[in-house]
């Protein structure tokens, strides 16, 4: 199956709608993704149908939960490669994204995927999570944070969470012992 075709068939199983024009710009980025990653480690996901699956289904599969209405603030703490804030960006271009992370060079990376793509709202941030979440420009400021592969979520409740307003929330994607590490982070 074309990876166009794989990507939209999955979004529409989970009830997350793409137009062409998104669809087109998550090829754009699954073009960019695997050219930069020649450069530098951006991902060790490099088959084109894995990056689909693995990477951008994966992002896109926190939308049916997020009730998003498009005026939302929304932050992406440790974005590394633009996972989940570029995805979320490309599938909801109207929510103000700001990508969040502490190597300038991925930074780089960002700006160009948002340059090709034409995306519009959306900040890049060179910083430490630590440090931007004491910055006054970005503690809580944003309506939702979103987070992927970062940390435990107890750690990641502290780096994130600083960055939301109060009635705010975090969405972290979590892989296989979810519900271990949720146990684990009640204090936090």
């Amino acid at each position: 199956m074309e990876h166009k075709a794989l990507l939209q068939e999955s979004c529409e199983k989970m009830g997350v709608s793409l137009t062409e024009e998104m669809a087109s710009q998550f090829m754009t980025y699954l073009s960019l993704l695997l050219e930069w990653n020649e450069k530098m480690n951006l991902t060790a996901i490099t088959d084109k149908k894995d990056v689909v699956q693995k990477h951008f289904v994966d992002c896109l599969s926190i939308l049916p939960y997020l009730s998003l209405t498009g005026q939302e603030k929304i932050i992406d703490v440790g974005t590394g490669a633009g996972f989940p804030g570029i995805p979320v960006k490309i599938a909801c271009p109207e929510v103000e994204m700001t990508l969040l992370d502490s190597l300038q060079k991925r930074i780089g990376f960002l700006e160009e995927v948002g340059n090709q793509l034409g995306l519009s709202g959306v900040n890049y941030v060179h910083s430490r999570a630590e440090d931007g979440g004491q910055n006054p420009d970005y503690r809580e400021q944003f309506d939702l944070c979103v987070s992927r592969a970062v940390a435990n979520l107890a750690v990641l409740a502290e780096f994130c969470l600083p960055f939301v307003k109060v009635g705010g929330r975090l969405a972290a994607l979590k892989g296989p012992d979810a519900l271990r590490e949720i146990d684990e982070a009640q204090g936090a």
